[in-house]
C-alpha cells in the first residue's frame, strides 16, 4: 500500500499494487524472512535510490596496466556512453510527461509469496481426449506477462480446432487429428518465445561490462523510438494476434462451439 502515513486518511484515497520481484534464491529467503516493516524498508531503498552509473567499461585493476594512451581512450567511451545514455533518457522529459519519483510504500497488505522460476516445457501438449493449455503445458520466467499471453492463446487455439472438428461432424478427441495440429501450433509459438525470453533473462543477467554498456543503451534506444517500441509490443502480445481482448476471444469462441454441439 502506498499514500500518506496518516491514519485519518480516506479508504478511497489509499492506492494498492502487487509487487513482483525477482532475484536470487539467498535473496529471496532473505526478503521472506523480513518482517512487513522490515520489508517495507528494504522496498523502499530500491524504489528511492535512482538509478546507477554502468561499472568502468574495464576492471580497474586492468585498466591500471594499460598504456596511458589507451586508458584515457577507454576512459573517454565510459564518459562518452554515460552523457549518450542520460540524454537520451532525459530527452523523453517533458512538461506533459515528467519524471515522477515511485511513490513510498506504507505498509504490506497480504502475505508475501516465494516460488521458483523455473523455464519447463511438456514433451507433448496432447493425449487422447486431453489437452494441456497455459502453464499445464509450459512455464517460463515473468517478463512481462508472457505466461499469461501465451495461455490465452493456448485456448484460443484449442478452440479453434474444436470448432473445426464440430464444423465437420467429427469428434475432436475421437481422433488425434486436431489434437496434433493444436499441438504442432502451439509448440512453434511457445518454443519461439521461451527461447526470446531466455534469451533476455541472460542479456539482463550478465554482469560482463561491455555487455551492460550496449543494454543500458540499448534499452534506452528502444524506449525512445515510438515505432520500435510499438513492434515490440506487438510481438509481446502474440504473434496471432492475442491482445486484452483475447480472452473474450476465447470465450466466444467455445460458446459457439458449445452451441454447435446441442
Amino acid at each position: 500500500e502506498d499514500g500518506s502515513d496518516d491514519g485519518d486518511e480516506d479508504e478511497e484515497t489509499k492506492l494498492y499494487a502487487n509487487i513482483v520481484w525477482s532475484t536470487t534464491p539467498s535473496e529471496a529467503q532473505k526478503f521472506q524472512n523480513m518482517s512487513n516493516e522490515e520489508f517495507v524498508t528494504a522496498l523502499n531503498n530500491e524504489l528511492q535510490k535512482g538509478p546507477t552509473n554502468n561499472p568502468p567499461l574495464i576492471p580497474p585493476s586492468i585498466a591500471s596496466s594499460l598504456p596511458t594512451p589507451l586508458a584515457n581512450l577507454t576512459h573517454g567511451m565510459e564518459m562518452v556512453a554515460q552523457t549518450l545514455n542520460n540524454s537520451i533518457t532525459m530527452s523523453q522529459w517533458s512538461e506533459r510527461k515528467p519524471f515522477q519519483v515511485p511513490p513510498l510504500i506504507n505498509k504490506v497488505v497480504g502475505r508475501k509469496f516465494g516460488f521458483d522460476l523455473n523455464l519447463m516445457q511438456a514433451q507433448s501438449y496432447v493425449r487422447p481426449r486431453v489437452a494441456l493449455v497455459g502453464d499445464a503445458a509450459h512455464t517460463i520466467h515473468p517478463m512481462a506477462g508472457q505466461g499469461l499471453n501465451l495461455g490465452l492463446g493456448d485456448a484460443r487455439c484449442l478452440a479453434n480446432v474444436v470448432k473445426e472438428a464440430v464444423d465437420s461432424g467429427m469428434d475432436a478427441g475421437d481422433t488425434m487429428h486436431f489434437l496434433n495440429k493444436y499441438d504442432a501450433e502451439r509448440k512453434v509459438e511457445v518454443t519461439s518465445m521461451m527461447g526470446g525470453i531466455q534469451l533476455l533473462h541472460g542479456f539482463f543477467s550478465s554482469t560482463f561490462e561491455p555487455l551492460v554498456y550496449v543494454r543500458s543503451l540499448g534499452m534506452n534506444i528502444i524506449n525512445s523510438v515510438g515505432v520500435v517500441r510499438k513492434r515490440l509490443v506487438e510481438v509481446a502480445v502474440g504473434a496471432n494476434g492475442i491482445t486484452t481482448g483475447a480472452s473474450k476471444d476465447v470465450r466466444d469462441c467455445f460458446e459457439n462451439v458449445k452451441r454447435e454441439v446441442n
